[in-house]
């Protein structure tokens, strides 16, 4: 029999041939309006606006659409944008697209806007249908120019070719993957994140948190993302809390989107791990926010993966303070509870209030058949683990052993 191919080795073998690019990056207040005169500037006539109804309901969005339309644009608007979209969501959008011709599409909203526009963005000129489209490099046209203006700071979506998509009887995630769905340009535009309630702006900073962790840990590493991550989880250490603190402050709310950014690219190189896997299934169960469930999991499964990357762990300790004097194991456990702390800071849940244990089966089930073809993890969990994970989110423990 032949031996299987470690999924390490073909993420880095993918990572070398197709390595991962960075969108032009607009920053500061009023990044949004120099993204659009860039879209202007290349020729953009009918674009079509991803976003939600909120947005648009608060009139977040006035000043872009009345840039826009001065430049002799005719914007076409699709606000159906749900938490973990479906295929029935990007269709409806697509529908739009088509219809009215559009030669361009700006995402204005978190993740679930950012991720469904690619996938509209790029299936806009292909015939075939969504399903057909699934999986890696099966995009075969060029797609629509994309931009993005993220209205969160979590996902990293505004860097990453890849976007997640719920099927829509089943709700099970699907993947797209390719080098089309990157954006041409981002802007991170504090102005529009000012507003970002304290407890979504915890919970969206820890997932780009736990981006940056699982990059750098992933046994797919690299120089350039090994740097991305560093900066990211400094930057969030730093400035996460003082952006949940007081949503007003510009300053931060622009370094946090910063880190998201970089711990975007960092993955979108180096590849995720077990809290993905694992918050991956919970979302499509029970429809949990993506951010809020690898929060609540970050703390337990760094715990699992202590053993695999204390030196890893201690580095990034090292960083964060660099005149603390202690050996690796002690610093790579400082940093796990430097996270526990941050968590407690920010407010985030011990539990996930609709777990239930009748479904942990196929939770761990999909999601240990997700990390084994998808993630070059450090550790490799058995259904025990998993199931040990879930237990302690349900009753509402961090302070896990594993054998």
């Amino acid at each position: 029999m032949f031996k299987k191919t470690p999924i390490s080795y073909v993420l880095r073998i993918t990572s070398t041939l197709f390595p991962a690019q960075k969108p032009l990056v607009f920053s500061g207040p009023g990044s949004t309006q120099k993204l659009a005169d860039f879209m202007s500037e290349g020729g953009t006539k009918r674009p079509l606006l991803v976003t939600d109804r909120f947005l648009l309901e608060h009139g977040m969005l006035e000043d872009v659409l009345a840039f826009l339309k001065g430049q002799g644009c005719e914007v076409s608007i699709f606000d159906g944008i749900i938490p973990n979209p479906t295929f029935a969501v990007v269709e409806a959008g697509l529908t739009i697209s088509r219809a009215n011709d559009c030669d361009s599409v700006l995402a204005i909203g978190g993740g679930s806007a950012i991720d469904a526009a690619k996938v509209i963005a790029a299936a806009h000129p292909d015939p075939r249908p969504l399903n057909k489209l699934v999986g890696t490099l099966k995009f075969k046209t060029a797609p629509l120019p994309f931009y993005v203006a993220p209205t969160t700071s979590g996902s990293g979506s505004e860097t990453t070719f890849a976007a997640v998509i719920s099927e829509t009887d089943t709700h099970k995630k699907r993947f797209f993957v390719s080098p089309k769905l990157l954006p041409f340009a981002t802007a991170l535009d504090p102005d529009l994140l000012k507003s970002l309630p304290p407890a979504m702006s915890a919970a969206v900073g820890m997932d780009a948190l736990t981006h940056a962790i699982e990059a750098f840990i992933s046994t797919n590493r690299f120089d350039e993302s090994d740097r991305d991550a560093r900066m990211a989880i400094a930057l969030l250490i730093r400035y996460l809390p003082q952006a949940v603190a007081d949503g007003a402050d510009l300053t931060a709310r622009e370094k946090v989107a910063q880190a998201s950014f970089l711990a975007g690219a960092a993955f979108t190189k180096s590849s995720l791990g077990y809290v993905h896997a694992i918050s991956h299934q919970i979302s499509a169960q029970y429809n949990t926010p993506h951010g809020l469930a690898n929060a609540v999991l970050l703390p337990r499964v760094l715990r699992f993966n202590l053993p695999a990357v204390i030196d890893r762990l201690a580095q990034l300790e090292q960083m964060l303070a660099p005149q603390e004097r202690s050996t690796e194991a002690e610093a790579a456990a400082r940093f796990v509870t430097r996270i526990d702390a941050l968590s407690d800071e920010l407010g985030i849940p011990d539990t996930i209030a609709d777990l239930r244990w009748t479904d942990f089966a196929k939770i761990t089930q999909d999601a240990l058949a997700e990390a084994r073809i998808s993630y070059a993890v450090p550790r490799v969990m058995r259904a025990h683990h998993v199931e040990k994970i879930l237990s302690a989110v349900q009753i509402g423990r961090r302070d896990l052993a594993f054998d």
